[in-house]
């Protein structure tokens, strides 16, 4: 009867939720239920809430699961999952490890199960003000920091008195203030007092905004001042998340956002900032769906590389090797590289920082392949130098899409290994480097 009644509530949704994720919660993976609740709902849903995680492997065990029914069914993008990671005592000391785990898109944690399990009277001090045990405080504390160590989102645990509003908007004030990206609710009369806690504040916003202006604009990053209070790079990062978290957010009519930032457009209609309109972006790279295994790009980047750029890249890295910076040691070493196939044409030149080769290539690959599309450079897998480059050569860049796959943990993003391939202007090839790259999809 349960998995009949979500999956016909499933099935009510729009296919075009743009602004929201939908996660079921199923059994516990120590159970024998779990498979039949996923099966039940996997077809609507963007993931599942796994409660009484107590391993990473756990986690590993569940994604070979979704994994087989993803390749079967053609799903894409992948299903992440959200665990409740303190509910028995062995999940609160390997909770660092399941933040960790595979589609771990955050974590979040329950003291009510684990209560049971320790043998506790109650989770809360009820003659001072409500607040947890100590013991629940530190799972509360080691959730939030597990998650921010794994580059997951930390998501607070419910508010159990549905009834008790101020009780619930002062808890969420506070998880707001620790840093949580969200709190998990038990009532739907909860969830626009937790929209209004976590929405940056006018002045909260009139502040941060501030702050990144004068840090961005001042010449020395050491430290500025603002109203009185020392400014430094942690406060400026903070400022930066608050406007993040902002600019995703529409301000209500009666709240309108001032900044102090002069030349800014604001829309009078709807009273909030329109970011493009203040610092528009171009990007010219390609997103994980345009890039095909088989495609060739060609980079209209060339290069005439100088010896300047060669000894102000060997000194930037603080490489003394003679063969980058000695003309008389380069005069027999360009003969034993190159033979007699080039009549010595290169001798007394020094041979050029291969690590330079490389950083050029890959940056003549970048705006027809990856600018603005990527999110991260994962690694390089292979990368040779078949002929030596010296002073006065002229280079191009070609790429190769070899492979792509979805990720496991980031449904909005794929892994991409491309192939980059430098030639001199005897068209010799003089680099060729394989790296994977995780990159961004079209936003549907």
């Amino acid at each position: 009867m349960g998995r009949r009644t979500v999956r016909e509530f499933l099935d009510s949704l729009p296919s075009d939720r743009r602004r929201s994720e939908v996660l079921v919660r199923i059994n516990p993976l120590s159970g024998s239920h779990w498979q039949e609740d996923i099966q039940a709902t996997f077809r609507n849903v963007d993931g599942f809430m796994i409660p009484k995680v107590e391993s990473r492997d756990e986690l590993q065990m569940l994604d070979d699961f979704l994994s087989s029914l993803e390749n079967d069914s053609n799903t894409n993008p992948s299903k992440v999952i959200l665990p409740i990671a303190t509910e028995t005592p062995r999940a609160v000391l390997n909770i660092a490890d399941i933040a960790q785990g595979p589609r771990v898109c955050g974590i979040t944690w329950g003291c009510e199960d684990l209560s049971v399990e320790l043998g506790s009277y109650c989770t809360r001090k009820t003659t001072e003000n409500d607040r947890y045990l100590d013991v629940f405080t530190h799972c509360r504390n080691m959730c939030l920091l597990a998650a921010k160590a794994a580059g997951v989102q930390a998501i607070d645990g419910i508010y159990q008195n549905v009834r008790d509003v101020v009780g619930f908007e002062k808890e969420s004030g506070e998880a707001k203030l620790m840093g949580f990206d969200g709190k998990l609710t038990l009532h739907p009369n909860q969830i626009q007092t937790l929209h209004k806690v976590f929405e940056p504040t006018p002045q909260e916003m009139k502040e941060a905004n501030a702050i990144v202006e004068l840090w961005e604009v001042g010449d020395d990053k050491g430290a500025i001042e603002y109203q009185g209070k020392m400014i430094d790079m942690p406060h400026y990062m903070r400022a930066k998340k608050v406007v993040a978290r902002c600019s995703g957010i529409s301000s209500k009519d009666d709240e309108t956002i001032e900044t102090p930032q002069p030349g800014r457009n604001v829309d009078e209609e709807t009273k909030h900032v329109d970011q493009d309109e203040i610092f528009p972006r171009v990007y010219l790279g390609k997103h994980f769906e345009d890039l095909e295994p088989g495609l060739k790009i060609r980079h209209f980047l060339t290069r005439t590389v100088t010896e300047s750029d060669n000894v102000f890249f060997t000194c930037l890295t603080m490489n003394p090797a003679p063969i980058h910076l000695d003309h008389e040691l380069s005069k027999g070493n360009a003969s034993a590289l190159d033979g007699a196939n080039n009549n010595n044409i290169n001798a007394g030149k020094p041979l050029f920082n291969s690590m330079f080769t490389l950083a050029l290539l890959v940056g003549m690959s970048v705006p027809e392949a990856t600018h603005g599309t990527t999110v991260a450079n994962l690694g390089f897998s292979e990368v040779l130098f078949p002929k030596p480059v010296y002073p006065g050569d002229t280079l191009r860049a070609e790429t190769v899409i070899l492979d792509r796959r979805e990720s496991k943990s980031r449904p909005s993003q794929g892994i991409v290994t491309l192939q980059h391939i430098a030639y001199n202007q005897r068209g010799e090839v003089v680099c060729k480097a394989t790296r994977q790259a995780l990159m961004k999809k079209r936003v549907v």
